[in-house]
């Protein structure tokens, strides 16, 4: 007999059809009187009256009811009925419901978590089941976002659910996240008997929403679900046993699984088990004061690089070219960069892939990689160098296997030649070095410094094989680089510098922002160069003088390779790099990597906690500056960050020639000898005023009597002037001529000299000037200011000449 006790929610009518409906059901009494009573509680009522029945179409109040109850009554009849599985079985078939199922979900909800409220339930073990996960009893569904591109298969349907069927309580983990706005929980299920696994992934996922910033997706919930089979057999007791196999594996297992279901989705797996890894690595440390991960070839830092997914995915391995020992059989090289040998490069700047499968010739295949190994280059270097050789190799391949097809055919071509050398058929003949020269040079494609640059690529490669391919020092030398103009660097006019830095500043919008702000200044305005400026170690500030003017700091340069150089700063530089460890501060305090000592850092913006270099951003933020204000024709020409150190070494040399410092200061200032700055860094145009500045002389305005020629022609010639060049005539033209010694020479016609003489003009030039300095009287001064006119024109003509002008 159903107790009849009511409340005013219900009318009369109403009343006698629900018991009619109760006492349909096949469940036990306990439970119908359970169901009765529940549904006249204030809470039930609530949930029914935010659902508006409209009358007019009938009672559809009690339709809904009547389902619902029918639904209950299949799974309920019994109290200890009252468990998990039947709750995913109810909550999926009233999730059918259509109009009426997100009432329907609330009304369960409410059931489950009330139940122990209830006399009839006596049962110790229901009563401990609802207590300890009623947590679990969510009133919503997971949302599966992007449906459309999904593959629904029945497992997808099975665990894109808060409420797998046929799960097991302790097999669920209840995570909490942010969406539409609002904090929401999601069930995960993880059927796993293995309580360390299921420990420390749902640990995992406790932190991930909060970790990652991104929302969870069915990737995730995939991810969980199929944890322990992504591991393939290996067996997971403790942390030691996750290892670069186990990522791997688990890797390519959850890719396999995303395209089944998921082909023009993104891929979550990589990000997922990245951060996982990176988790029981601090896990680990906390436990044992080590990482759980460090070596070279599997670290933490390793495996959040962008490309190391893509060296696992397509089966590169990670190699580090050290030169001990034996290459790595492996035809595909990952080569990731040693923070302790990379000079000024911080972080994976200059990894590379090196796939050798693309040398066709397995033998000239072995080679390439002997050559590689053993290479003392940069790891730049090392790209540019395999790069380049692998055509080489295909081209020998190719011209070697004609050359053995047109033998068999006419074995009479076996002829010598002069030019050409022997006519034995073997790889890298004479024959195909001067082939594949002629090819280099002839190639439209490339211009004059990419052709060099092969080439000499080209002849280390062929001395590193001579031995054993028998190749003869006359074909390498045959093979000879080619000369090419050296036009200077490009200075920024302080007009477009200024529209650069406005821009610049403009952008600053967020602490990053900032930091690349004071990376651009110390660029323009110190010697550093951008890479060493980018490469300052938080130490990197010595001193700061008793005065508080300047400051000392510690850095590496692009010339001296991994030892210290020290610098003076003036206090205003000094504390733009304070500013910029104050900004850093954070980054820097939940960091760990060997990228940790840098001040110029910052996290990335997609997988946490990694620390990156600033250096790929301060790149792009300034070519993007530079390219918005050129194509808005602001600025003259589309700069490059190199060009901030050819403005600050123009700019000091102008200091000179306006007066404003002396040529003694100017050395230390830039940090470059006269010849370096003429060659590389001085503008064409300026380089007699810059002579005249550095030697405070006039450059004659006359044409000079001697000649400035190349190297080879003065080979054969008798020295004159104390070696400052070489006379062009058997007998002396000068012989009759009463002229004083110093001037003799260097004021006939056939005198020569070159351009590799111009180191004795600088030291000429500097004795010269002191005996300038020192003079007693106008006569000695005079005479030494004409030597110095004199050796003067001839260093700015060879000045020239090094920037490129005839």
């Amino acid at each position: 007999m159903i107790k009849t006790k009511t409340n005013d929610y219900y009318t009369d009518i109403e009343n006698e059809t629900i018991i009619s409906i109760i006492a349909s059901l096949e469940s036990d009494l306990q439970i119908k009187n359970l169901i009765w009573e529940w549904l006249q509680t204030k809470d039930t009522c609530d949930i029914l009256m935010k659902r508006k029945f409209k009358a007019k179409r009938g009672n559809l109040k009690l339709l809904y009811i009547k389902k619902f109850l029918l639904i209950i009554g299949k799974y309920i009849r019994s109290q200890e009925d009252f468990n998990w599985e039947n709750y995913c079985f109810i909550f999926h078939e009233i999730s059918k419901l259509g109009n009426f199922s997100q009432t329907s979900r609330e009304m369960i909800s409410n059931l489950y978590q009330n139940i122990i409220s209830f006399d009839v339930i006596t049962n110790p073990e229901v009563k401990s089941f609802i207590v300890n996960y009623r947590n679990l009893f969510l009133p919503y569904e997971f949302e599966l976002r992007s449906k459309k591109k999904l593959n629904i298969t029945p497992f997808i349907e099975r665990i894109s659910t808060n409420f797998p069927i046929n799960s097991k309580v302790g097999q669920i983990i209840q995570i909490g996240y942010y969406a539409h706005n609002k904090f929401m929980y999601g069930n995960f299920f993880m059927p796993t008997d293995n309580k360390f696994i299921f420990s420390i992934v749902k640990s995992f996922l406790e932190i991930f929403d909060q970790q990652s910033g991104f929302k969870f997706t069915i990737q995730h919930r995939v991810m969980t679900t199929l944890f322990e089979d992504s591991l393939s057999g290996y067996k997971i007791n403790r942390f030691e046993d996750f290892n670069e196999k186990t990522f791997k594996e688990q890797l390519i297992y959850f890719n396999r699984m995303n395209d089944e279901y998921n082909p023009l989705g993104r891929r979550e797996a990589y990000p997922f088990l990245s951060m996982f890894y990176r988790y029981i690595d601090d896990m680990y440390l906390e436990e044992t004061g080590e990482r759980l991960f460090n070596s070279f070839f599997f670290n933490r830092d390793l495996f959040t690089h962008n490309l190391y997914q893509k060296s696992l995915e397509e089966g590169y391995e990670v190699v580090n070219t050290n030169g001990i020992g034996d290459y790595s059989e492996s035809d595909k090289w990952f080569v990731v960069a040693d923070l302790n040998k990379s000079g000024t490069h911080i972080g994976n700047i200059n990894n590379s892939f090196m796939n050798f499968e693309k040398v066709h010739n397995i033998e000239f295949r072995e080679d390439l990689k002997d050559y590689i190994w053993k290479s003392d280059l940069t790891y730049r270097g090392t790209y540019n160098h395999f790069y380049v050789l692998v055509d080489f190799l295909n081209q020998a391949e190719m011209y070697y296997q004609d050359e053995m097809k047109v033998l068999t055919l006419k074995p009479s071509l076996t002829v010598s030649d002069k030019l050409l050398g022997s006519s034995e058929v073997k790889p890298f003949s004479n024959r195909f070095l001067i082939f594949y020269h002629a090819s280099l040079i002839s190639n439209e494609k490339y211009n004059d410094k990419t052709t060099k640059s092969r080439i000499v690529i080209i002849r280390s490669y062929l001395k590193h094989i001579q031995r054993k391919y028998s190749i003869t020092m006359l074909s390498i030398d045959q093979f000879s680089s080619i000369q090419i103009e050296n036009k200077g660097g490009i200075p920024i006019p302080s007009e477009d510098f200024t529209k650069i830095q406005k821009e610049f500043t403009r952008r600053v919008k967020t602490k990053e922002d900032e930091i690349l702000l004071i990376v651009l200044q110390l660029s323009i305005e110190t010697k550093l160069r951008h890479g060493e400026i980018l490469g300052l170690e938080r130490d990197c500030i010595v001193s700061i003088d008793d005065s508080g003017e300047f400051g000392t700091i510690k850095y590496y340069s692009k010339t001296s390779g991994r030892k210290y150089k020290t610098e003076v700063f003036m206090i205003e530089h000094i504390r733009l790099i304070e500013r910029a460890l104050k900004l850093t501060q954070a980054i820097y305090e939940k960091a760990d990597s060997p990228l940790k000592k840098y001040i110029f850092i910052c996290s990335h913006y997609y997988l946490d906690n990694k620390v990156i270099r600033i250096k790929g951003r301060f790149i792009r933020l300034f070519t993007e500056v530079c390219k918005n204000l050129y194509d808005q024709e602001k600025i003259r020409l589309q700069y490059s960050p190199n060009n901030l150190r050819d403005t600050y070494i123009e700019r000091a040399w102008q200091m000179v020639e306006d007066g404003l410092i002396s040529t003694l200061e100017v050395g230390v200032i830039t940090g470059n000898t006269a010849g370096v700055a003429a060659k590389h860094y001085r503008d064409r145009e300026n380089t007699k005023r810059y002579v005249e500045a550095l030697y405070e002389v006039s450059i004659l305005d006359d044409e000079l009597q001697g000649e400035i020629v190349d190297i080879e022609s003065v080979k054969d010639l008798p020295p004159v002037q104390d070696g400052a060049g070489n006379c062009a005539s058997e007998p002396c033209i000068k012989v009759e001529l009463e002229e004083d010694s110093f001037y003799k020479c260097l004021t006939c016609k056939k005198f020569v000299t070159t351009v590799e003489r111009s180191y004795y003009f600088e030291e000429k030039m500097k004795v010269y000037k002191k005996n300038k300095e020192n003079a007693t009287s106008v006569a000695e001064r005079n005479f030494y200011s004409g030597l110095m006119e004199l050796y003067g024109s001839y260093l700015a003509k060879m000045y020239s000449i090094m920037e490129g002008e005839k």
